[in-house]
């Protein structure tokens, strides 16, 4: 092992040597992720024990250790997952820019890493997934992580009394394109939830404009869910979620729902509820009706219910879900 980490230490060098979360090599500083290449030196180490080096270029190998043996066997701090993704594309870039893979070989590795992202997300959450030794690992590190600081508000501040967790600003008749008519004002989507025969799926038009917090608590009255897991969701290379991605308060998806074709969106890392959420249609303002509200105009399948062993469901009822859609719009307030 201590030969092959100098083989390839101007590899580790060179993703050292930058600092920049998303774009081409990433780093961050071992105060903030102290397990930030854990994931590279178990993609070597398996390489080693495999036959060499030239294992990191198979493309079945690497798609093992992707989606099964790390997720298996790394021990990663929850809170900063995506680095560990970020990790392994950093470790490939650089293997390419150092020419220890051709482009062609590096962009295959890339698209791996892209198709079976959530799938890696899911099962480094998932403890059902983890051996012994990572659930141990786990737990001590969840028992000895300090928590964050915090601005706390004082105990007598009125904002506190006024706030309430379940309430999402949400435009109600505005959105952010409403001046121009070229513009879109609302989008037609599929929702898919992946993995049930017969299938279960939602078409709702939704406005532009909203965030992705808002995107996700629209999904979850469209499959009577409760809003009571994590959720993640994946648009191209970017992803948004609560505490372990970028922050989905403030993102909008305009940008990505215009760029992409469809969308990655998963529910409940224990269950592993994926959804294929396909944009059908980008809507002008002359296309809808004002005000512009979200509406389900077409739904199949009755959803599972939340934290049920069995294959309970929930009967569906598109007039009840419009309602809730509706009631949701006109107050903000997730029930």
């Amino acid at each position: 092992m201590e030969k092959t980490l100098k083989r390839l230490a101007k590899v580790i060098d060179r993703m050292m040597d930058h600092v920049d979360l998303y774009g081409g090599p990433t780093i961050v500083s071992d105060d903030d992720l102290e397990h930030y290449l854990d994931p590279v030196f178990y993609l070597i180490f398996c390489a080693e024990t495999a036959g060499g080096l030239s294992q990191l270029k198979d493309k079945e190998f690497v798609t093992v250790l992707y989606t099964e043996l790390i997720p298996q066997e790394v021990p990663y701090s929850l809170r900063y997952l995506p680095f560990a993704k970020s990790a392994m594309e950093d470790f490939y870039y650089c293997l390419y820019k150092e020419k220890h893979l051709t482009k062609s070989q590096y962009l295959e590795i890339a698209f791996i890493f892209a198709e079976k992202q959530p799938t890696f997300f899911a099962r480094m959450s998932k403890p059902q997934f983890w051996s012994e030794e990572k659930q141990g690992a786990m737990m001590r590190m969840i028992r000895d992580a300090e928590p964050e600081e915090h601005d706390l508000l004082p105990v007598d501040d009125p904002r506190i009394a006024a706030a309430s967790q379940k309430v999402v600003p949400f435009p109600i008749e505005k959105t952010v394109f409403d001046e121009t008519d070229d513009q879109p004002a609302a989008y037609q989507i599929r929702i898919d939830l992946e993995g049930y025969r017969p299938p279960i799926w939602r078409r709702l038009i939704i406005p532009a404009g909203i965030s992705y917090e808002q995107l996700h608590l629209l999904i979850q009255i469209a499959f009577e869910w409760m809003n009571s897991h994590l959720y993640l969701f994946f648009a191209g290379q970017k992803s948004f979620g609560v505490g372990i991605s970028s922050s989905s308060e403030k993102a909008t998806i305009d940008q990505d729902f215009q760029e992409c074709t469809s969308l990655t969106y998963i529910y409940d890392m224990g269950a592993d509820w994926t959804h294929k959420i396909k944009i059908e249609k980008i809507l002008t303002k002359e296309e809808v009706k004002v005000p512009y509200y979200p509406v389900c105009i077409k739904a199949i399948g009755d959803a599972p219910v939340e934290d049920m062993f069995d294959d309970m469901r929930e009967p569906l009822d598109r007039d009840i879900l419009n309602e809730q859609l509706a009631e949701y719009w006109d107050t903000g307030e997730f029930f």
